[in-house]
Order: C-alpha cells, then structure tokens, then sequence
C-alpha cells in the first residue's frame, strides 16, 4: 500500500499533463461506479454531474469491486468511493441538477396585469432555481390573477409575485367535493369569506346551519375527511 505521502506525490504527478501511473485507478471505472450507485437516488428526469476525477489515477488499481456511498443533499452530495483492496477511499462531488415544468411569464409582464392565457406557458426549470417557493403547474391555475411586480420574460410565477384569481366570493353559493376515503359527494353551500386558490375558507351549510371549513382549489372547492 502506498504510503500518506507518497499519496500526496502520486496525486500532484497525476495532474500533471502527459503523466499517469502505470498502476492508477480508471478514472471511467470510478465515475462508472458513482453514476451506477447514484441512480438510486437521483429523481426521474434528472441529470448528473462528477466533480473532477483526476484524483482517481493517483489511487492503486482496485482489485475488488468499487463501493459507493453518497451523502448529503441534493442538488450537492458527495460520493466516498471505497477500494477494499489494496483499501482507500476517494471522495467525488456530485451534482443532480433536477427540472420540472412550472408557469413562467410568456412575455414581460407589468405590475398589476391581469393574466391571459397568452402570458403563461409552461417552462422546464432546475428546481434549485425555485425550491422553498410556491409554484403553479397548470397556466388555467392563473388565468384572471394579477402580478404584483414587473416580470421579465421566462421568470416563474409565484405565490409572492401574483395575486392568485378570486375563484369564490363571500356570500356565494358554491359545490363543495366531499371526500372520504373512497366516498364522493358534492354539497352546497354559502362562502362566508373570499377565497383565491390555496385559500382555506370558512362556508355554512344552509340546510343545518353548520359551519365549516374547505380548501378552494383550480378544480372547486374540496373538502377531505379523514
């Protein structure tokens, strides 16, 4: 086994242009093993990313076969590459750069604007760019709403930048979808509060005169029993 130092000596000659160890582990085998051990975690739809793996030829070649642990949180995580035999550990950073389709703005948009369908489409973006942020999915979700600042073309709508469209108004009579579990059934009843998309608000119903509460959502207002 090579010892601490002679490590140290093998890896600064492994970066140096033109030079390799005749005996240095393959630097495919290494990123090979992480991208395998990597497909566990990574998300559908995803890409990956290997930090530099120069540091792999400065290793023995590995007579056993490569195991890989990865930690950490996406979109950063680290790979320790573990040799059983002759035994060393390389540490690779990897990146998992996962997009999804959110709305963004079809065109610069002015604060205060009412939403066509012609300023929304769908756009896939590193969910890095937006994570931690309320999202829309669907453009017919913003239909009618109104931004709240200035939005230049290709920026993603959310909850802290539009004003989500009125979808029920108090005093309105509206279907409420009761579920639960596999049971169904719609009900009506009166909006004791304006509600926008997400909204949770409070409703009576005029039969009984109960009270109670149901989430509005692009699709009504829906209410889940446990």
């Amino acid at each position: 086994m090579m010892r601490p130092y002679s490590l140290a000596l093998a890896a600064w000659l492994a970066a140096v242009p033109g030079f390799a160890l005749a005996n240095g582990e393959s630097m495919d085998d290494v990123a090979a093993a992480v991208r395998q051990a990597a497909i566990a975690v990574v998300p559908p739809g995803a890409s990956l990313s290997l930090g530099p793996l120069t540091g792999a030829r400065a290793m023995q070649g590995c007579a056993a076969p490569l195991a890989v642990t990865l930690s950490g949180t996406a979109p950063y995580e680290q790979a320790a590459v573990h040799c059983a035999a002759p035994g060393w550990t390389l540490y690779i950073s990897v990146t998992i750069a996962q997009s999804e389709s959110i709305v963004v703005a079809a065109r610069p948009l002015a604060a205060g604007q009412p939403l066509t369908a012609a300023d929304l489409r769908l756009a896939a973006l590193p969910v890095a760019q937006f994570a931690g942020r309320q999202v829309y999915f669907d453009p017919a979700q913003l239909i009618g709403a109104t931004t709240d600042m200035s939005l230049a073309a290709g920026m993603p709508l959310t909850a802290d930048t539009v004003q989500a469209p009125i979808m029920v108004k108090a005093g309105q009579t509206v279907a409420v979808n009761v579920r639960s579990g596999g049971v169904q059934l719609t009900l009506d009843a009166t909006a004791e509060q304006t509600g926008r998309i997400g909204d949770t608000i409070l409703l009576t119903n005029p039969g009984t005169g109960r009270r109670f509460t149901a989430q509005v959502t692009a699709a009504g207002v829906e209410l889940v029993l446990q």
